[in-house]
C-alpha cells in the first residue's frame, strides 16, 4: 500500500520528497524527475498540507498558496481540475473562482492557479507556499524578482515559536544545463544549509513499467530518453543531429517508382528547400533525393518535383501525383500578400499535391529529437537512411550546431532548411497528434 499523506497516497519515493517539508533544512525543495514519475499526484499532497498548515499555523490570509507553471494557461489545463479535487468542499468558504482560478478556504487564505510567463503582474500579495511545475521551462527571474521575495516576509508560529519565510517546491524534467541544475546542485551535500534536492527515474515513480520504458528507449534518441526517462541533465552544445552518423546513415537508397513519395518542405524563399523520402516494408525510410531552389518559390519547387517524380498520364500536361504526399513548414497555412493573398498550401493543392501539415509548430526540440530518434534510437536501431547522392543533406545533418550557451540551432550557418523539411516530415507523420489533422487532396485537376 502506497505511503498515505494528508489523504493522497503517494509511492516511497514521493513520500521522501514530502517527508522533507517544512524543515528549515528543505525550505527549497527541487525535485528532479522523469516523465509520469507522479509530479502533478505529488503536488496535490503538497498544496492540501500547504492548506491545512496555513490555517493550524496562524499564518496572516495576506500570504496566499500558488502552483505555478511556465504558462497560465498550462497551469490551468494541468492542475487546476486536481487543484479542485484535492482541496474538499467542506474546507472551502464558496465555490472556486474558475475565471481566475482560485480558491478562498474558511480560513481566508487564498490558493491560486497562477502563469509566470507574466511574473511582473504577480507582484503584490505575500506568499506562504509556491509550488513550481516544469522549473526547468520556467523563467528564472521569475523566481528571482518575483517569487523569491514575496515568501520572505511570511511569518507563522509552531509550538509558539516565530518562524520566517515561505517555503517552495520547484518539480519538473530538466532542460539542458539551466537555472534547473543550479538550484538542483544547491540542494545536494555541500551546497545551501537551506536547500535539499532528488534526482528520480521515471522507474523510481513507480508509474511506469518497465515494459513502456522500453518502448520509449526504441522510439526516442539516446539524448532525448536519458533527459525525459532517466532525468539526466544533458548537455545541447555542439551538433544538433548528433546522432546521424555517416559511417551508419549513408548507403545507397534508390528511387523504387512502386513505392509513395514523402515530401518535407520549408518554405523559405532563399532557398526553398525539400527533402525527399520513401517508406520501406522492412521499416526503413530512405532519404531518395534533395531540392534547393535559391531564391525561388512554391510554384517553382512544385513544377520541380513533378518534374523529377511525377509519372506520366493520359494527358503529358498533367502528371499522375496520386503516389506524393507534400509534409510541408506550417508557415505555409499563412497567406502572403507575394502570392496575391495565396497560402503556399494552397498552391501545393492547386498543382495537384496530397498535403498533410500541422496547425502549428512543434517546439523546434521536439521536432530535433524526432529527427534524431530516426537516425539512432536510444536502443541503437536506426531508421532513417540517406542515399549519397543527398549531399547538401548530408552536410547540413553533420555540421548545424547549437548556438553558443542555448539549445537553438544557429541558423546563422545557414545549414537548417534541408534539416527543418526533413523534421516536419518525420515529425508530422510520426510524432503529431492533433484534435483533427488536416489532410488536404487533390485541388485543380
Amino acid at each position: 500500500m502506497r505511503p498515505s499523506s494528508d489523504a493522497v497516497q503517494l509511492t516511497p519515493k514521493q513520500a521522501n520528497i514530502y517527508c522533507w517539508g517544512w524543515q528549515a533544512s528543505a525550505r527549497f525543495r527541487d525535485a528532479v524527475c522523469g516523465r509520469r514519475f507522479g509530479k502533478t499526484f505529488l503536488g496535490k499532497a503538497e498544496m492540501r498540507r500547504a492548506a491545512r498548515l496555513a490555517k493550524q499555523w496562524g499564518v496572516s490570509v495576506e500570504d496566499e498558496i500558488w502552483y505555478a507553471a511556465p504558462t497560465f494557461k498550462q497551469a490551468k489545463r494541468v492542475f487546476w481540475r486536481r487543484l479542485k479535487q484535492a482541496i474538499p468542499p467542506s474546507w472551502r468558504a464558496g465555490k472556486p473562482n474558475e475565471t481566475e482560478c482560485s480558491i478562498t478556504l474558511k480560513s481566508g487564505h487564498v490558493m491560486r492557479i497562477v502563469g509566470l510567463d507574466g511574473y511582473d503582474n504577480l507582484r503584490g500579495s505575500g506568499l506562504f507556499f509556491v509550488l513550481i511545475d516544469e522549473w526547468a521551462d520556467c523563467p528564472y527571474l521569475a523566481w528571482e524578482e518575483v517569487l523569491r521575495p514575496m515568501l520572505s516576509t511570511c511569518k507563522y508560529w509552531i509550538k509558539g515559536i516565530m518562524h520566517v519565510g515561505g517555503h517552495a517546491l520547484r518539480i519538473g524534467t530538466p532542460k539542458g544545463f539551466n537555472h534547473c541544475h543550479e538550484t538542483f546542485t544547491k540542494g545536494q551535500k555541500g551546497g545551501a544549509k537551506d536547500h535539499k534536492s532528488w534526482l528520480y527515474t521515471s522507474l523510481d515513480g513507480g508509474n511506469v513499467p518497465l515494459t513502456e520504458i522500453e518502448v520509449a528507449r526504441a522510439d526516442m534518441d539516446a539524448r532525448s530518453f536519458r533527459q525525459e526517462y532517466e532525468a539526466s541533465f544533458e548537455n545541447y552544445s555542439g551538433r544538433v543531429y548528433y546522432a546521424f552518423e555517416r559511417i551508419h546513415n549513408v548507403k545507397s537508397c534508390p528511387y523504387d517508382p512502386a513505392l509513395p513519395i514523402h515530401v518535407g518542405m520549408d518554405f523559405n524563399v532563399n532557398p526553398m528547400s525539400a527533402s525527399l523520402f520513401q517508406e520501406r516494408a522492412d521499416g526503413e525510410i530512405w532519404q531518395i533525393g534533395e531540392i534547393i531552389i535559391p531564391t525561388s518559390n512554391t510554384d517553382e519547387m512544385a513544377d520541380e518535383i513533378k518534374k523529377r517524380y511525377g509519372k506520366q498520364g493520359f494527358d503529358p500536361s498533367k502528371p499522375d501525383l496520386n503516389h506524393i504526399t507534400i509534409y510541408p513548414d506550417p508557415a505555409g497555412a499563412q497567406r502572403r500578400t507575394s502570392a496575391q493573398g495565396k497560402t503556399d498550401i494552397s498552391i501545393l493543392q492547386k498543382h495537384g499535391f496530397k498535403v498533410v501539415a500541422m496547425s502549428s509548430h512543434p517546439l523546434v526540440r521536439d521536432r530535433v529529437n524526432v529527427v534524431n530518434g530516426k537516425f539512432c534510437a536510444a536502443n541503437g536501431k536506426r531508421t532513417v537512411f540517406v542515399d549519397p547522392s543527398c549531399k547538401e543533406s548530408i552536410k547540413c545533418y553533420e555540421q548545424l550546431t547549437y548556438k553558443e550557451g542555448t539549445n537553438d540551432p544557429d541558423k546563422k550557418l545557414g545549414l537548417d532548411h534541408l534539416p527543418d523539411a526533413t523534421g516536419y516530415y518525420l515529425y508530422t507523420r510520426f510524432a503529431y497528434k492533433p484534435a483533427h489533422q488536416t489532410q488536404s487532396t487533390h485541388m485543380g485537376r
